[in-house]
C-alpha cells in the first residue's frame, strides 16, 4: 500500500502567520496558527515541529523555556525571536517572579490545573466575545488576576455548560479558539458573575498590581520599589493571611465577605468558582497592606500580635527589601533583648518543680518571659545548666 511521505512538510515555513495580539499567550497564538493551517494543535505540532511531536501540545508551553524551540518557532514563522519570547510567561522573569531553571510555575503564576485555586485555564468570556479575533491573554495566568477590570466580571475557569476545563490541544478545528473541546459550546456564551459595587475595591487591587508590573516598579512612601520585590512579598503576605484564622484587618471593607466565603468553602462544590472569589479577596487584602504604607501593615501586625517569626517562618528566598522593612516594623523577638541571668533561669526551674510541672526549655522560657529558641542568651544559659546536671 502506498504510504504518503510527509517529511517535506517538517522543513517548510508556516504558510500562514497570524498577527500576534496584545498580551497574547504563546499557546493561544500557536493554536490560532494551527487552525489557520486547517489542523488541530496536536496534528500541527506533530507535522510542522517534528522534533517535538505531539508532546509539545500537552506541556505548559507558555512557561517552558527552550531556546531551541523558540528559535525553531521564530525560523518557521519568520518572526523575531523577541516577539515569540514576549508571548511566553518567561518574559516576566525578573519582574513578576524569579526562576532558576525551574520546571513548574512559581507561586505568582497559575498552573494549568490546580484545584486548590482554580480548575483550569482561566479566561474572561466578555473579552472573548468582544474580540474581533478571540484569543487568550498572559495576565489570565497571573495569580493576582482573578477578575476583568475592563468588564468588571469574575474570570471563569471552565465551560459554562459541561464544566470541563479549557485545553487547547484537545480543541477541534474551528473558526476560532473559543469552543469547548468536550461539548462544543461557544465559550463566549459563558455567563460570568458580575462584580458587585462593594467589591470594586478589589478591582482597584488588580489594576494596581497590573500597572506596577507594566511600569516595572511600584511607588511606596515616595520611593520606587522594583516589581519583583513587591510580587515576592505579595506571595508571603498572601500565604500568611490565608493561614491566619480570625485575623483583624483594620479598615478593610471586604472582611465580612471573606469570612462568609470561607464558611461556604467548607461546602465547596467543584462546579463552582468559589476559589477564584477567594483569590480575588486575598489579593485585595494584600493590596490593602501595601496601601498607606507602612501604616496599614503596622496596624495588621499590632492588631494580630504578629512577630518577626510569623513573617519569616517557612518562607524561602525573601527579598532584601522585605527583610529590611520587617526590621523597621517588627524587630526580631528577644534575639538581642534584655540579659537573662543564670539565677533567673534556675528560679523558673525551681518554680516549675514546686508546682509539679514539666521542666522543658519552652516551659522555662515562658516563666522567664522570652522566646525559647530565638533568645540566644537564654538558650545558652539553659543548655549550660542541662550539661551541669542542674535540671533533673
Amino acid at each position: 500500500m502506498y504510504k504518503r511521505n510527509r517529511e517535506w512538510i517538517a522543513n517548510y515555513k508556516f504558510h500562514i502567520v497570524p498577527k500576534i495580539l496584545p498580551d497574547e499567550l504563546l499557546s493561544s497564538w500557536l493554536t490560532r496558527t494551527a487552525f489557520a493551517h486547517g489542523r488541530t494543535l496536536s496534528l500541527f505540532t506533530t507535522t510542522y515541529i517534528k522534533n517535538e511531536g505531539a508532546n509539545l501540545s500537552r506541556i505548559d508551553l507558555d512557561f517552558r523555556y527552550d531556546e531551541q524551540l523558540l528559535n525553531l518557532l521564530s525560523n518557521k514563522s519568520q518572526l523575531p525571536i523577541s516577539e515569540i519570547l514576549k508571548m511566553s510567561l518567561r518574559s516576566e522573569e525578573g519582574y513578576l517572579f524569579t526562576c532558576n531553571e525551574c520546571l513548574y510555575p512559581p507561586k505568582q503564576i497559575r498552573k494549568l490545573l490546580d484545584k486548590r485555586t482554580h480548575f483550569g485555564l482561566i479566561f474572561c468570556p466578555v473579552c472573548l466575545r468582544t474580540d474581533k479575533v478571540p484569543y487568550f491573554r498572559k495576565q489570565w495566568r497571573y495569580l493576582f488576576y482573578n477578575a476583568c477590570p475592563k468588564h468588571q466580571v469574575y474570570l471563569v475557569d471552565r465551560c459554562g455548560k459541561c464544566f470541563e476545563r479549557v485545553r487547547f490541544h484537545k480543541m477541534a478545528l474551528n473558526d476560532a479558539i473559543a469552543y469547548c473541546h468536550n461539548c462544543g459550546r461557544d465559550l463566549r456564551k459563558t455567563r460570568p458573575k458580575k462584580i458587585n459595587e462593594i467589591h470594586l475595591y478589589a478591582l482597584e487591587a488588580i489594576r494596581w498590581f497590573e500597572s506596577g508590573l507594566k511600569n516595572g516598579y511600584f511607588t511606596l512612601q515616595g520611593m520606587q520599589v522594583h516589581t519583583l520585590w513587591i510580587f515576592q512579598t505579595y506571595t508571603i503576605f498572601y500565604a500568611l493571611i490565608k493561614s491566619t484564622k480570625k485575623f483583624k484587618l483594620r479598615n478593610f471593607p471586604l472582611l465580612t465577605e471573606y469570612r462568609e466565603l470561607q464558611a461556604k468553602l467548607q461546602r465547596y462544590n467543584s462546579k463552582k468558582a468559589s476559589l477564584i472569589y477567594e483569590n480575588f479577596l486575598l489579593t485585595a487584602m494584600v493590596y490593602h497592606l501595601f496601601q498607606n504604607f507602612p501604616k496599614n501593615l503596622q496596624s495588621f501586625i499590632k492588631d494580630n500580635n504578629l512577630t518577626h517569626r510569623d513573617f519569616t517562618h517557612g518562607f524561602k528566598n525573601m527579598p532584601f527589601w522585605y527583610l529590611k522593612t520587617l526590621e523597621e516594623l517588627v524587630p526580631v523577638q528577644n534575639k538581642t533583648g534584655r540579659d537573662i541571668s543564670e539565677s533567673e533561669v534556675i528560679g523558673a526551674i525551681n518554680y516549675l518543680k514546686q508546682n509539679n510541672q514539666k521542666v522543658t526549655q519552652q516551659s522555662v522560657a515562658e516563666i522567664v518571659g522570652c522566646h525559647f529558641s530565638i533568645h540566644k542568651g537564654f538558650v545558652k544559659t539553659y543548655q549550660f545548666l542541662v550539661k551541669k546536671s542542674k535540671i533533673v
